[in-house]
C-alpha cells in the first residue's frame, strides 16, 4: 500500500512539474495572440462575416454577400478572405458572436480556440492510461503540443484559424470514445463536422463498435444540427455549398509534387499520402475495433487511437497542400507520446518515441518557411507519426490471425507499389501534361503569410 501511495504521489508530482512548464508555453502563445493586431487575422474573417450574414438574413455561402458585408461594415483586414468553404452550420453556430465588433469577436474567438485546443489535447493524452498516471499524461500532452509544434499554435491562434479547435475536438472524441461514452464522442464529431466537415471521420471507428442505440442518438444530433442550419439557410444553398467544397478539395493538388527537380524521397512520400494512408487507416481502425468487441475497455482505447490515426492521415494528406495543416497530426503525436505509459505498452512504444519530434526537427525548429521542400518534409514527418500510431493500434489486437496478416501485407505492398510507380514510372507524360491545380495549392511562398504582428 505504501509503495502504491508513493507511486501515485510521484506521478502527481511529475504532473505538477510538467504542468508548470505547459502553463508557461500556453501563456507565451496567448501573449503572442493577445498582442497581435486583429486587422491581420484574415483566417477568422470569413467566419465572422458568415455569422453576421446569417444574423442579417444574407447568404453565408455567397462570397459576394460576404464581401458586401465587409465593405458595408467599413472593415480593414489585411489580405481579406471571403472563403465559403466552411459549411453553413458553422456560421449558424457562431451567430451569437456576430453582433460584436470585429476586435471583440477576435478576443473571444481566440479564447475559444486556445481553450478548446488545450482541453482537447489534455483529454486525448489520457487514452489508455491508468487513472494515477492520467494527470501526468495530460500535462505532458499539452506541453508537447506547444513545444513540438511551436509556430503552428501561435501563428494560427493569432490568425484565428479554426484548425486549433478541430484538433481539440479530435482530442475530446478520442478521450470520450476511449471511456465508452459514444454519445459524447459522437456529439463532438457532429459539432466538428458542422465546423469543417473532416471531423466526421471520427464516427468511422465508432460505427464498428456496433452500439446502435448510441449511434442512433448521434445520428439524431446530426439531424438536429442540420435542421437548425436549414432554419437560416435554404437547403439548396447548403447542398450547393457542400458540393462546391468537395469539388474544390478534389481539385487541389500540391504543385511541388510534379516538379521534375523534386528528390525521389519527397516524391515517394507525396504519392504515398493519398489515397493509401486513408485507405489503410479506414481498414485498420475498422478491423481493430471489431476484433476487440468482446473487451469493451480495450475496444474503447482502440476507438480513441483509431481517431488519432485518422486525424494523422488527414494531416499527412493536407499538409502537402498547406503547411499549417500539419497541426492535425497533434492527436497522433499525443497517441505515440503517451503510448509507453499506457496499459500493456510494449517495448516497441519506446522505439517509436523519436517520431514525435519529426515536425520540429525537419523544419528548422518549427520555422517552416525557412526550410527547403517544407511541405514534403512535413508529409514525411506526418507519415512517420502515422506509422507509429498504426503500430500502437495494431499491437492492441495481437496476435494477428493469418488472414489479417495477409490482408495487411497486401495493403502495405500495394501502397508502396502505387507510390513507387508514380515516382519512378509515372503513367503520364510529365509535369507539363498535368491539368492546372487549384489556386489554393500554390503553398510554398517566398515568405510566410501575413501573420498578426504583436504590438507592444
Amino acid at each position: 500500500m505504501r509503495n502504491s501511495r508513493f507511486q501515485i504521489g510521484a506521478w502527481w508530482a511529475a504532473a505538477a512539474a510538467v504542468g508548470w512548464f505547459a502553463v508557461q508555453q500556453v501563456r507565451s502563445t496567448w501573449d503572442y495572440a493577445a498582442a497581435a493586431d486583429p486587422a491581420s487575422s484574415s483566417d477568422a474573417l470569413p467566419l465572422f462575416l458568415g455569422a453576421r450574414a446569417v444574423r442579417l438574413g444574407y447568404d453565408p455561402t455567397s462570397a459576394a454577400d460576404l464581401q458586401y458585408l465587409y465593405e458595408y461594415s467599413g472593415m480593414n483586414v489585411s489580405k481579406a478572405l471571403f472563403s465559403v468553404l466552411y459549411p453553413a452550420s458553422f456560421h449558424v453556430m457562431l451567430q451569437p458572436l456576430s453582433d460584436m465588433s470585429w476586435f471583440t469577436f477576435m478576443h473571444y474567438w481566440r479564447q475559444v480556440l486556445l481553450i478548446g485546443l488545450v482541453a482537447g489535447v489534455a483529454f486525448a493524452g489520457t487514452v489508455g492510461v491508468e487513472r494515477s498516471r492520467a494527470p501526468f499524461a495530460a500535462a505532458l500532452s499539452v506541453w508537447a503540443s506547444f513545444v513540438l509544434f511551436p509556430l503552428f499554435a501561435s501563428v494560427q491562434l493569432g490568425l484565428g484559424q479554426p484548425n486549433l479547435l478541430i484538433v481539440g475536438l479530435f482530442g475530446f472524441a478520442m478521450a470520450f470514445a476511449a471511456r465508452g461514452w459514444l454519445v459524447s464522442a459522437g456529439a463532438v464529431a457532429v459539432i466538428g463536422a458542422g465546423i469543417k466537415l473532416v471531423p466526421a471521420v471520427a464516427l468511422w471507428p465508432m460505427f464498428w463498435s456496433r452500439r446502435w442505440r448510441s449511434l442512433g442518438v448521434v445520428a439524431g444530433l446530426g439531424v438536429l444540427l442540420g435542421a437548425a442550419t436549414l432554419v437560416y439557410v435554404p437547403a439548396d444553398r447548403v447542398f450547393a455549398n457542400l458540393q462546391a467544397t468537395f469539388a474544390f478539395q478534389q481539385s487541389v493538388e500540391p504543385h511541388w509534387l510534379y516538379d521534375q527537380r523534386l528528390p525521389d524521397w519527397a516524391s515517394l512520400a507525396g504519392f504515398l499520402r493519398r489515397p493509401s494512408l486513408a485507405i489503410m487507416s479506414l481498414v485498420l481502425s475498422a478491423w481493430a475495433v471489431w476484433s476487440l468487441r468482446a473487451d469493451k475497455l480495450r475496444q474503447g482505447e482502440a476507438m480513441g487511437v483509431s481517431i488519432a490515426l485518422l486525424a494523422t492521415a488527414l494531416a499527412a494528406d493536407s499538409c502537402g497542400v498547406g503547411a499549417y495543416y500539419a497541426t492535425m497530426a497533434i492527436p497522433g503525436m499525443v497517441a505515440v507520446l503517451t503510448w509507453p505509459i499506457s496499459r500493456g505498452a510494449s517495448r516497441l512504444s519506446w522505439l517509436m518515441l523519436p517520431t514525435v519530434v519529426g515536425i520540429v526537427v525537419l523544419t528548422d525548429d518549427g520555422l517552416i518557411y525557412s526550410t527547403p521542400n517544407v511541405e514534403a518534409r512535413l508529409v514525411v514527418a506526418c507519415i512517420a507519426l502515422w506509422v507509429a500510431t498504426a503500430l500502437r493500434l495494431g499491437s492492441m489486437v495481437r496476435p494477428w490471425p493469418g488472414r489479417a496478416r495477409i490482408v495487411g501485407a497486401v495493403l502495405v505492398l500495394a501502397a508502396i507499389a502505387h507510390a513507387s510507380i508514380w515516382t519512378w514510372r509515372p503513367p503520364y507524360g510529365g509535369p507539363k501534361t498535368m491539368p492546372s491545380a487549384s489556386p489554393g495549392s500554390m503553398t510554398t511562398p517566398m515568405a510566410p503569410p501575413v501573420a498578426p504582428t504583436p504590438v507592444r
